[in-house]
């Protein structure tokens, strides 16, 4: 089992001189602990997040480090010219000697749409991340000098071709993010893995829809170890349960009031995203996220290292888990508790699964078995 640490990089005090310095330190002493990767999140305009090109992040990691793979949870490909994004983290992949791997979203915040001028682009997103997609796969399969073309509904190019070319070959592992089960559907259809978060989701719904999504792979032919959905989960640990509660009251209760805020609402909800401003008026009819309501629906988890390892054992049986993307420093949380949390984990849970081979979830165990 693969283990992760994740950015955002939410900046509450506008400090992004420190936050920058904390979170490369962060990643310097997860490479020291043990962690196997680190993925890095892109937004744009508030104070959601401040990685506005992960790509530049990713290039400062590809440095600083030797050993841990590099993500992008996730690179928007509605906000920008689809060859560029491939040059951009072809060239991370060769800076970092192969270490890229490479998520992609289309989006969902209302306000980043309006602030990349693309705004016209989100009632049709996914037709344009689906485009995107597959040109920026195009570009890095092709033989090096070989132009590659796409004629599409929403780009059109032709005869192009993209220097430097990805180490990894035919392309760095590619990831489709979904925080929605709509976008399974798009992993159903496409054959790429998925990148899976509960931040919109209780666990259990998000657990039901992994299983389901390996049952209809696994039934069209997809070998069922190599389905590698890793897991981004929030996670803070402490020595004492009521300690790591006192730690992320406030830092959690900032980060659900901002995510709310910024997902599409109102009246004029663009189609697809309809999920969304169901969540944020249920929300608000239930006066806001609560921090007791987000540990109990297994949307965080926030507490010792002994609970976590019976979570994380569950997750592995009953979904297959194979990697987990721990998300520590959420909400401008403090540097020394971060720092703390990622010792916890390093020490106390990384152990009991480091050795741990992939599995079938329990549930398909028996419909595989006669497959084979």
């Amino acid at each position: 089992m693969r283990f992760g640490v994740f950015y955002v990089l939410e900046c509450p005090d506008h400090d992004f001189s420190r936050a920058y310095r904390e979170m490369l330190a962060q990643i310097d002493y997860a490479e020291y602990l043990g962690f196997d990767e680190v993925w890095l999140a892109e937004h744009h305009g508030s104070d959601y997040g401040s990685l506005p090109s992960p790509q530049v992040a990713a290039a400062a990691v590809a440095e600083r480090t030797t050993r841990m793979r590099i993500g992008i949870a996730v690179s928007n490909l509605t906000f920008d010219w689809p060859v560029r994004v491939a040059e951009d983290y072809a060239m991370v992949d060769v800076l970092s000697g192969g270490r890229l791997d490479f998520g992609a979203g289309r989006g969902y915040q209302p306000a980043e749409f309006h602030n990349m001028g693309v705004g016209d682009r989100q009632p049709v997103s996914r037709e344009v991340f689906g485009e995107a997609l597959e040109i920026i796969r195009g570009l890095w399969s092709k033989r090096p000098g070989q132009p590659f073309s796409f004629h599409g509904k929403h780009f059109d190019i032709d005869g192009v071709d993209c220097r430097p070319t990805p180490v990894q070959r035919p392309t760095p592992p590619m990831y489709v993010a979904s925080i929605s089960p709509e976008t399974f559907e798009l992993v159903a259809t496409t054959g790429y893995n998925l990148l899976v978060t509960p931040t919109l989701m209780t666990l259990p719904e998000l657990n039901r829809l992994v299983v389901d999504l390996k049952r209809r792979l696994i039934a069209g032919g997809r070998e069922p170890l190599s389905l590698d959905f890793p897991m981004n989960w929030q996670i803070h640990l402490a020595d004492t349960t009521a300690e790591a509660v006192a730690d992320v009251a406030q830092p959690l209760t900032w980060y659900y009031r901002n995510v709310l805020d910024l997902l599409p609402s109102g009246p004029t909800v663009p189609p697809s995203y309809e999920r969304y401003a169901e969540l944020a008026a249920t929300s608000d009819e239930a006066g806001g996220l609560t921090l007791e309501g987000l540990r109990e629906s297994g949307v965080v988890y926030v507490g010792e290292p002994a609970g976590l390892v019976g979570e994380i054992e569950t997750l592995y049986q009953e979904t297959g888990l194979q990697h987990l993307i721990c998300w520590m420093r959420f909400g401008g949380l403090a540097h020394d508790k971060v720092i703390r949390s990622m010792e916890l984990f390093a020490e106390d849970v990384m152990p009991h699964f480091r050795d741990r081979p992939p599995v079938v979830p329990r549930a398909l165990r028996d419909e595989v078995a006669a497959i084979r």
